[in-house]
């Protein structure tokens, strides 16, 4: 029975053994399993950290295109602020140009109207002038007259003259001479 209980117990021995080795295996394997869960844990907390930093990146890229676009936006609201400006700079300048030109042209017109009127009054006061001159009452003045011959016997003829201002004739060598 000694051989039956050496046999038992070295089955037992070798039970123990293989439950040992069994235990010793499944420790590694769990030890091998942890360091593949730490790995995987180290790979996605740098995952998470280059997630982060990338998010980071992302929201700093995002803030300066805005910006950007901020100050864009601000540049053309000047820009049309100033053609607007220059537009309505323009249409002044313009509209006093026009207005200027304008006064000239009537400026130029009552100059030329005033002229007109100034020509018409000469040439009327001529026309008076002439008129008044031709139509002097129709009757001669009084000329120099010549004396007969007088009958004392010695002597010429005598020659008497009268100025009369104003009265003219119509025959030849009468009315007044003037010139305008």
């Amino acid at each position: 029975m000694a051989y039956g209980m050496d046999a038992a117990y070295a089955t037992l021995e070798q039970m123990v053994e293989d439950q040992e080795n069994d235990n010793l295996r499944r420790q590694e394997e769990a030890r091998e399993r942890q360091r593949r869960l730490d790995a995987l844990a180290r790979e996605r907390q740098e995952i998470g950290r280059k997630q982060e930093q990338r998010r980071r990146e992302l929201e700093a890229q995002l803030a300066a295109s805005l910006a950007a676009s901020q100050a864009q936006v601000q540049r053309l609201r000047q820009q049309q602020a100033q053609r607007l400006a220059q537009m309505q700079q323009r249409q002044q300048q313009q509209t006093a140009s026009a207005e200027a030109s304008k006064a000239a042209a009537l400026a130029s017109q009552a100059a030329a109207e005033e002229s007109k009127a100034l020509s018409m009054a000469a040439g009327q006061a001529v026309s008076s002038s002439l008129g008044i001159l031709s139509n002097a009452g129709g009757k001669q003045g009084r000329t120099a007259t010549v004396s007969k011959r007088q009958k004392r016997g010695s002597g010429g003829r005598r020659t008497t003259s009268a100025l009369r201002i104003g009265q003219t004739g119509s025959a030849s060598g009468s009315g007044s001479n003037l010139a305008i």
